[in-house]
């Protein structure tokens, strides 16, 4: 067979985790087959990304607003809360667990000349990421390094951060109180935890979600009310959780709209109408079953480790 026929029979396979979902010591393989192939690098930054490197949900503000418009006001509204919740300035260091493409990293070094640690699994995404942070000059505020969040950090990151921001990663996450505790482990007294994530709503069934997990390594999804808990019981403080669910089911149909839009420029980059197809069948389902159902959940939470002596 031709290489390229070889490329196309391997992304038949790849990222299809149908009826599958894994342990906190499987799923780390399993995200780097979703997310950090070259092929799955160009899907995701062109139907969820919309071209640009905020890899996630979005917030709507104007009926003409597409993918890309919707995932940058997310970025803005989580740096918006986390200022809320704790000043960020040129003197601070901020955690970006799970940084992907680098997106919140990216709007974060800007705005604050803060510097920005991103933690990721992928080293295509972080080499994608710091060949934009060299594009915007911003290279020697942030940093990438390759990391398991299903492992424990660094021990040398013990009260290291002034803030902690992670965008749609905990999903993968097997064991999210431990991780919630490393990362308090790891942040100063009264550093903030801004995080957002796809989740189930509060009652529903994990079969009902089966359109998004057929598609993403995860351990098992979480509930708005699961995370609250879960703060709470890893001894952050709670702030907040803002509740952006009524967003998804545009989103999903917006996802929809980029692959029918790019779908022979994302063909002539190697991506298979197979991979492309199945992904058209899934985002179809999970839109139908939000607009039908409200199964999904989806936003962002807000808490901080206490002050020395703080009670929580």
């Amino acid at each position: 067979r031709t290489a390229t026929q070889l490329v196309r029979s391997t992304q038949t396979i790849m990222a299809d985790f149908v009826d599958k979902q894994f342990s906190k010591d499987e799923v780390a393989d399993k995200v780097l087959e979703q997310y950090d192939d070259e092929t799955t690098r160009v899907f995701y930054q062109c139907v969820m990304g919309g071209g640009g490197h905020d890899i996630h949900f979005g917030i709507y503000k104007s009926p003409t607003d597409g993918v890309k418009e919707s995932s940058d006001y997310t970025t803005e509204w989580m740096m918006t809360q986390m200022e809320w919740a704790k000043p960020i300035d040129p003197n601070c260091h901020v955690l970006d667990l799970g940084s992907g493409h680098g997106g919140g990293s990216h709007a974060m070094a800007k705005r604050w000349g803060c510097k920005v640690t991103g933690y990721n699994l992928g080293p295509g995404q972080n080499a994608l990421n710091m060949a934009r942070c060299v594009e915007l000059g911003i290279d020697h505020l942030v940093e990438a390094r390759v990391g398991n969040i299903n492992d424990p950090l660094p021990a040398e990151w013990t009260g290291k951060f002034d803030a902690v921001w992670s965008c749609e990663v905990l999903c993968h996450a097997g064991d999210k109180v431990a991780l919630f505790k490393e990362l308090s482990r790891c942040l100063k007294p009264g550093g903030v935890f801004v995080f957002s994530d796809i989740m189930g709503a509060d009652g529903a069934d994990e079969k009902a979600l089966k359109a998004f997990t057929d598609r993403n390594a995860t351990t098992f999804m979480g509930r708005p009310s699961m995370y609250v808990d879960f703060i709470k019981e890893s001894g952050f403080k709670y702030v907040t959780w803002w509740d952006g669910s009524h967003h998804l089911e545009r989103y999903f149909r917006g996802m929809l709209h980029q692959i029918a839009t790019n779908r022979k420029e994302m063909n002539a980059k190697g991506v298979s109408d197979e991979y492309l197809n199945n992904w058209v069948t899934s985002l179809t389902d999970r839109a139908d079953v939000q607009k039908a159902k409200g199964v999904f959940a989806w936003g962002v939470f807000v808490a901080r480790k206490p002050e020395v002596g703080e009670l929580i």
